[in-house]
C-alpha cells in the first residue's frame, strides 16, 4: 500500500494524528498524487452507495445531511449544495467541479470517510477497496504535475486537509488499545 492509501485509511479507520503525520511530510506532487487517490476513492465510495442513473434526490440529501451532523463539531460546515454537487457530478460522470480548490477537496474527503464509515468494511476490505482505488488512478501522473495550478491552491488544499478534514474521522482503537485520536462519533 502507497504512503497516499495509507495516510487515507488512517483517516477512515480514526487514526488521526497517523494520518496528519504522513501528510505533513507531502510535497507539491505528493498533494497531487493524494489528492487524485481521494477523487478517484470518492468516485468508486459514491458508485458502491448510490445509482449511477436515476438516483432519486432523497437518499443523497439524506446522505449529505448525516455527513454534515457527523462532522459538524470539527468546525467544518460542509457547503451541502458544494456536497450534493459533487455526489451529481460523479454519479453522471462528469469531472469534479474545481477539483483544486480546498473545499472541493475537504468536502470529497468528509463524504469519503462518510461512505466508507456507512459501509462498514473491515480492514481488509478497507485495505481492497483503497487498492482498487490506486488501481484507477492514472500512473501517468507527470514528475510535476502541478504545473498549470497556482501553487497557493494546492496550499489551500494542504491547509484546508490538515485542519479540517482529518479533525474527527471515526475509527477503532488504536493498537495499544486506547481510543483513537478523537472521540468515536455518535450515530444518535
Amino acid at each position: 500500500m502507497s504512503r497516499y492509501a495509507a495516510g487515507l485509511r488512517d483517516l477512515a479507520i480514526g487514526k488521526v494524528r497517523d494520518h496528519q503525520h504522513r501528510i505533513d511530510r507531502f510535497d507539491e506532487p505528493d498533494w497531487h498524487r493524494y489528492g487524485l487517490l481521494v477523487d478517484t476513492a470518492f468516485r468508486l465510495a459514491a458508485h458502491r452507495r448510490f445509482r449511477p442513473d436515476g438516483q432519486d434526490r432523497a437518499p443523497v440529501i439524506r446522505f449529505v445531511a448525516s455527513v454534515r451532523e457527523r462532522y459538524h463539531h470539527t468546525g467544518y460546515d460542509l457547503d451541502p449544495r458544494l456536497a450534493e454537487s459533487l455526489l451529481w457530478a460523479t454519479l453522471a460522470g462528469e469531472p469534479t467541479p474545481e477539483p483544486l480548490h480546498s473545499q472541493t477537496h475537504t468536502a470529497q474527503t468528509l463524504l469519503l470517510i462518510g461512505l466508507l464509515d456507512d459501509e462498514g468494511l473491515s480492514r481488509a476490505e478497507l485495505d481492497r477497496f483503497l487498492a482498487d482505488a490506486e488501481g484507477d488512478v492514472t500512473d501517468d501522473v507527470t514528475a510535476d504535475p502541478l504545473d498549470d495550478a497556482p501553487n497557493e491552491t494546492t496550499n489551500d488544499v494542504r491547509q484546508d486537509a490538515t485542519s479540517h478534514a482529518a479533525t474527527d474521522a471515526p475509527g477503532e482503537t488504536d493498537e495499544d488499545g486506547t481510543e483513537p485520536d478523537t472521540p468515536a462519533r455518535s450515530d444518535a
